[in-house]
């Protein structure tokens, strides 16, 4: 028994199914979406998962206040799930819930689908008309003999043959497809047949649209029954069970300046051993060594000592104010005095390419040239932590270094920093001076 305060209670069944899912989610970065309750769908990512509560990262404005449910809709071992919580924090950017209480699945499809891997090239053309209307060109991501799901990756004018803005409006639910050709599956010939759009959405930047195909097609798609079949098995009726990983040990809060990226190792060059030639005959003998000096503790030896060696040039060298000249760094921070502070002190130090950012636009503009981001305050859209995780999202292992600069640091802020893969947490306020100057150097891997 507690004498002291309530014992912890361990998580439910239903608690454990659940965390088992939204860890292995946040795990694998599946696709999520935040749903209000009017049925309205915001991209979002999981931050951090607790046998308590889920914090997501946003990439828009969702219309729910606290206490009100909010859906969480994600796609993970080829299944369609959902998982309900109550809202408890609502910040710009980011939200907190409670923990679920139970997760369902939410398939829409009614036939077992077989995912593609892009590399297998499988393509499709789809045409709402023959000589007008909308033209959409891409790649298969998942197929049944029912329909599938296509990856936009471009959209035409058919009557005039121009490109078209490819946005969530740019089709609507219940449209018609007069015509889709389906190439390159494996294993299957060409397909020509008709089809709905079933749902329509911006994925990552990526639009994609859900296809149900015209009924009565079945001998027609005879070989994509058979290349879903060899690929899958037949969809659950409730949620399949799932363990939880063994959990990690929670990292201790970090300290002003702490890295939570190991650092690069360098490699130690030993000094080469000089082999000792042999003495030949008749060779001069070699000179005696010369005698030590004096013990340094003599006053009168101090004062005709040797000068001090100056300090190795380091941060001074040609070759280091080469490599900062071509240096991208991006400073994701709100408009201000503090922010062309910073941009000119480094500008000073020698970087030719530093990009102060205030919106979403801006840094996604100049995201793929990075090499660094430092991130005091975030973007308009998206602050903090959250701007991290959507950066880690976006860009996977290829995300360059993101310090990330806080006025409190607590452990969640800690877990969440590791888990996301930020670089280093800097406390604010911090100073513009040379050790901030070796911080960056040694992100850059140029220190």
């Amino acid at each position: 028994m507690a004498m002291f305060g309530m014992k912890k209670s361990k998580p439910t069944e239903g608690s454990e199914l659940v965390l088992a899912y939204l860890e292995e989610a946040q795990r694998v970065r599946s696709t999520m979406f935040a749903v209000d309750p009017k049925a309205r769908e915001t991209p979002a990512s999981l931050v951090t998962v607790t046998e308590e509560r889920v914090t997501l990262a946003l990439q828009g404005r969702v219309m729910a206040e606290k206490g009100e449910p909010l859906s969480l809709l994600f796609y993970l071992d080829g299944l369609r799930l959902q998982a309900t919580g109550r809202v408890q924090e609502t910040k710009t950017g980011s939200m907190i819930l409670d923990l679920p209480a139970s997760i369902e699945l939410a398939e829409r499809r009614k036939k077992a689908r077989a995912r593609l891997n892009q590399r297998e090239g499988a393509t499709a053309i789809a045409l709402t008309g023959l000589f007008e209307g909308i033209g959409l060109t891409g790649t298969v991501d998942n197929i049944s003999e029912g329909g599938m799901c296509l990856k936009v990756g471009r959209a035409m004018n058919v009557k005039t043959q121009g490109p078209m803005h490819m946005g969530p409006n740019l089709l609507s639910v219940g449209e018609v497809f007069m015509l889709i050709k389906l190439s390159k599956l494996p294993k299957c010939p060409l397909i020509e047949l008709g089809g709905t759009a079933t749902h329509v959405t911006n994925e990552g930047g990526i639009l994609v649209v859900g296809i149900a195909f015209e009924a009565g097609k079945g001998s027609l798609l005879g070989p994509v029954k058979a290349l879903v079949s060899s690929r899958t098995s037949t969809l659950p009726a409730t949620v399949p069970p799932k363990a939880r990983r063994p959990q990690e040990p929670e990292p201790k809060p970090a300290e002003p300046g702490i890295e939570l990226a190991p650092p690069r190792p360098i490699a130690k060059k030993e000094p080469e051993e000089v082999p000792t030639p042999a003495a030949a005959p008749n060779s001069i003998p070699a000179l005696a060594p010369a005698p030590a000096p004096p013990a340094a503790s003599d006053p009168r030896v101090q004062a005709l000592a040797a000068p001090p060696a100056p300090e190795s040039p380091g941060r001074g060298t040609a070759l280091l104010r080469v490599k900062k000249r071509t240096r991208s760094l991006v400073v994701a921070m709100p408009q201000g005095c503090d922010r062309d502070a910073l941009a000119a002190f480094l500008g000073a130090d020698g970087y030719g390419q530093v990009h102060p950012v205030a919106t979403l636009t801006e840094l996604l503009e100049i995201l793929d040239r990075a090499q660094l981001v430092f991130v005091d305050g975030g973007v308009a859209e998206v602050q903090g932590l959250a701007l991290a995780s959507l950066l880690r999202n976006r860009l996977g292992e290829d995300m360059p270094p993101v310090i990330l600069a806080e006025t409190t640091v607590d452990s969640e802020l800690v877990l969440g920093a590791h888990v996301t893969g930020v670089a280093q947490i800097l406390v604010k306020p911090y100073e513009l001076d040379q050790s901030f100057l070796r911080m960056i150097e040694e992100h850059l891997g140029i220190g």
